[in-house]
């Protein structure tokens, strides 16, 4: 059976079949803040390519309650030496659950990044960051 893969792959090979592009690295970082009883998960999902990381979505829990009213801030942003960097920034009611990002956010995937959410209950706040490396 593997004479026959190889020979196959060799015969790709020899007709001229192109390697196959950077395939994109899919990451997903997560960080947990807490105050008090009070707390917030922010989970992040990002692709790399082409030396840039791209933010594809994000999934936020908080409360001790489900459903906890309040506000909640999402800031994603880098540093490169020559000073720091918004590439996205959303402020608006508190959502426990999936929420997609704006396609085209691209990070040089030679600075430093990271995406920071601001949980606030309206008693009170906790900051959750993720590093995008």
């Amino acid at each position: 059976m593997k004479t026959v893969v190889r020979a196959g792959l060799v015969a790709m090979l020899a007709m001229g079949v192109a390697a196959p592009a950077e395939a994109a690295t899919v990451k997903q970082v997560t960080s947990i803040c807490h105050a008090g009883t009070f707390s917030g998960t922010f989970t992040l999902r990002y692709e790399t390519t082409g030396g840039y990381h791209h933010p594809l979505d994000a999934y936020t829990t908080s409360g001790p309650y489900i459903g906890d009213v309040g506000t909640q801030s999402l800031k994603i942003s880098y540093s490169d030496g020559l000073g720091t960097h918004t590439v996205y920034s959303r402020i608006g009611p508190a959502s426990n659950g999936p929420a997609s990002l704006p396609s085209g956010l691209a990070i040089p995937a030679t600075a430093r990044g990271t995406a920071s959410t601001t949980f606030d209950n309206g008693a009170t706040f906790c900051v959750a960051t993720v590093p995008i490396t």
